[in-house]
């Protein structure tokens, strides 16, 4: 562990052990990373005896509902919590409706690994060379001293599995499979696992997918795909805007093209914005010029219907 993540983690558990409510929470529109890190912290935090509120402005996607404790997690609070923690958050922006009761803490602890964001935790655990987030809360709750169960170590793989594409993105690394094998101990089923967390899709994902691949937009080379999904396109097939989190990787798999972007409508007539890239090609950097963040290679940020365009210039310059 690098001396300065090894000192923050420190600093995290002291904080913690003083506390006795603590809140955690996930980013807006959560993916497997969030909930699974959301959840794996907050039933060892349980289990060390501390009032715990887990929160999560979106709630819980419907494919990630089956993992253990998900009908603990709270769409808002009133309360005000000694400790507040954020889990898969470069930025405090992506904490959505939960940043006024995260802030009114007066210990807030930021725990994250995307490549591109902000620091805004008075106390900072960031590993960007982590696959996953679960592996930074995997090492702070064993420096918790909280045994991990085998519903901690389902969440925490889970976290692990989708961030990773199902083991197929280069961020892994040998610590990736490492923890994985601890976790796989406590009597994991990894292939129930990976087919609940990664590969099962609902019928409205399913045909919502394909509309989006079918409407699909591709530059003149053919090296940037995009698509768009309106309100009335998520009425149309009873979906949610969760439901296209894995288009953005569909268009990416098509032959011959290196950037992928998905724009979701939302209620406010603004678009959030999920980009994928080929190896080399940091789409992360253009996120974080609209105010997103995220990783080289996966990363995401809001526009408005005027900024639709400027985003694609900007990622056509990438290949230029």
């Amino acid at each position: 562990m690098k001396k300065g993540l090894d000192e923050n983690i420190k600093k995290a558990v002291r904080a913690i052990h003083r506390a006795k409510k603590i809140i955690v929470a996930a980013h807006v529109n959560p993916d497997g990373d969030t909930i699974g890190c959301l959840l794996a912290l907050g039933l060892a935090l349980i289990s060390a005896g501390k009032k715990v509120i887990l929160l999560s402005q979106d709630g819980v996607p419907s494919r990630f509902q089956f993992l253990p404790g998900s009908e603990l997690i709270l769409s808002g609070t009133s309360e005000t919590a000694d400790v507040s923690i954020a889990v898969d958050c470069g930025s405090d922006k992506q904490l959505g409706l939960m940043r006024t009761p995260f802030f009114r803490s007066k210990v807030t602890i930021q725990i994250d690994h995307h490549d591109f964001g902000n620091a805004f935790g008075k106390i900072q655990v960031l590993e960007d060379d982590a696959a996953a987030v679960g592996e930074i809360v995997y090492e702070l709750i064993r420096a918790l001293r909280v045994d991990i169960t085998a519903n901690i170590a389902t969440c925490l793989l889970t976290s692990i599995i989708v961030d990773t594409g199902s083991f197929r993105f280069s961020n892994i690394r040998p610590k990736t499979f490492e923890i994985c094998s601890q976790l796989i101990k406590k009597g994991i089923d990894l292939q129930y696992l990976i087919e609940e967390s990664y590969w099962k899709k609902s019928r409205s994902t399913a045909r919502l997918s394909g509309f989006c691949i079918s409407q699909a937009h591709f530059s003149e080379d053919s090296a940037i795909a995009w698509s768009t999904v309106y309100q009335r396109d998520f009425k149309r097939f009873r979906a949610k805007l969760s439901d296209v989190d894995s288009v953005a990787d569909d268009l990416r798999a098509v032959e011959g093209v290196k950037i992928a972007a998905v724009f979701r409508e939302t209620e406010k007539k603004s678009y959030r914005v999920s980009l994928r890239s080929g190896y080399g090609i940091n789409v992360a950097h253009i996120a974080k010029i609209f105010g997103g963040g995220g990783h080289h290679n996966a990363a995401g940020c809001s526009v408005s219907a005027s900024e639709k365009e400027k985003l694609l210039q900007h990622l056509s310059g990438l290949l230029s």
